[in-house]
């Protein structure tokens, strides 16, 4: 009877994946060997909704633990766990002291699977119905104050709003635990995806810039070496010295090691577009181009996302007025990358170049 008082008194305990937890551990330190993180016990249960309760000695209660012991020193803290505390996760609070440390993490709150870029994450977890945290690694690792600014420029990117833009020290949570800011305490799952996209946090704060200074980038390469210039919107400009219809070698804006590829540019006779009316449509001319851009480049082997990406970047630099014709810089996002993905989408359909106009071939 005693016994049977004791166990009643005992707090229930809370849905727990072991296996699931180890497993994200192990990914995460694969992926990120030696990453220092701090611990932290939230208490949802005793808070209002989504603004729980942290003690001092909660905050950080495990600090500078190595990634690789990680999931050894989350068990320890399961005990408290089943009294109704959330167990969270952070970069540790050392970075702040160390910021000549490079790292390679970079963490996305209320990512969108279906994202206008098509980033795939290395891994992300679902931490409710239909919301995901994502996590990539960088390319070649980032300072911490790099990382953090390239953090947020990517989830403004991604249109994601400065909530989810969280700081580099931002707590989130880890596979294999209940999320307690739910009354059923939903068990937060994890998936790797098999071909995860490669991202240089560098190049997209540069591709942002370039779009919001109106900045032309700097990934066209002339023949010779020089940088192609802007592109008019009429017909007839950029015809002195036979330069209108002369193409131009272009290098991918992700760090890639792709070849360059020659294309012709836009204002190649097969690519220009007009209205009933005569004048140029230049929606419709963007699209001929881009999809000609898609189609030497993934002929050439570069991947979706250094395509996309070189695209966006073609077309700020050569697209002409396009501020004002679409009205505002997240009009100008969707546009683009509207623009990148059908042509690539039409490429893989129709990989095969036509036939081109014989009155103009460009002279490479």
């Amino acid at each position: 009877m005693e016994r049977q008082k004791k166990r009643a008194q005992s707090p229930q305990e809370r849905p727990l994946d072991l296996q699931t937890l180890k497993a994200f551990w192990d990914t995460m330190s694969q992926h990120f060997p030696g990453l220092l993180i701090d611990l932290s016990l939230f208490n949802y249960k005793t808070g209002q909704f989504n603004k729980p309760k942290v003690s001092k000695k909660d905050y950080c209660r495990e600090r500078e633990v190595p990634m690789e012991k990680a999931y050894d020193t989350v068990l320890k803290l399961l005990t408290e766990y089943h009294e109704g505390k959330d167990i969270l996760w952070k970069p540790s609070e050392y970075y702040k002291d160390h910021k000549e440390a490079l790292v390679s993490l970079v963490w996305l709150d209320d990512f969108k699977l279906d994202n206008p870029l098509r980033l795939t994450p290395l891994f992300y977890i679902q931490t409710s119905l239909g919301k995901y945290q994502a996590i990539f690694k960088l390319s070649e690792p980032a300072t911490v104050d790099d990382t953090d600014t390239a953090q947020k420029t990517l989830a403004k990117i991604l249109g994601l709003g400065d909530k989810s833009a969280g700081s580099f020290f931002h707590h989130r949570r880890m596979a294999g635990l209940a999320n307690g800011k739910y009354e059923d305490d939903p068990l937060v799952i994890f998936t790797a995806p098999e071909t995860p996209s490669r991202i240089s946090i560098k190049d997209i704060e540069t591709a942002l810039k370039k779009e919001e200074e109106g900045v032309a980038g700097n990934n066209a390469v002339g023949i010779e070496g020089q940088r192609t210039e802007g592109q008019g919107q009429t017909e007839g400009q950029g015809q002195s010295n036979g330069q209108k219809t002369k193409g131009f070698y272009i290098r991918p804006v992700v760090p890639a090691n792709y070849q360059l590829v020659a294309i012709d540019k836009r204002e190649t006779g097969r690519f220009l577009k007009k209205k009933d009316d005569g004048t140029i449509d230049d929606s419709a001319t963007d699209m001929a181009w881009t999809t000609h851009i898609a189609r030497m480049t993934y002929n050439a082997g570069w991947d979706d996302v250094a395509i996309a990406f070189t695209i966006y970047d073609l077309l700020i630099q050569h697209s002409p007025e396009i501020q004002r014709r679409k009205g505002s810089p997240k009009h100008v996002r969707e546009y683009l990358f509207r623009t990148a993905w059908k042509a690539l989408k039409e490429v893989k359909r129709t990989p095969s170049e036509p036939p081109k106009e014989k009155e103009e071939a460009p002279d490479f």
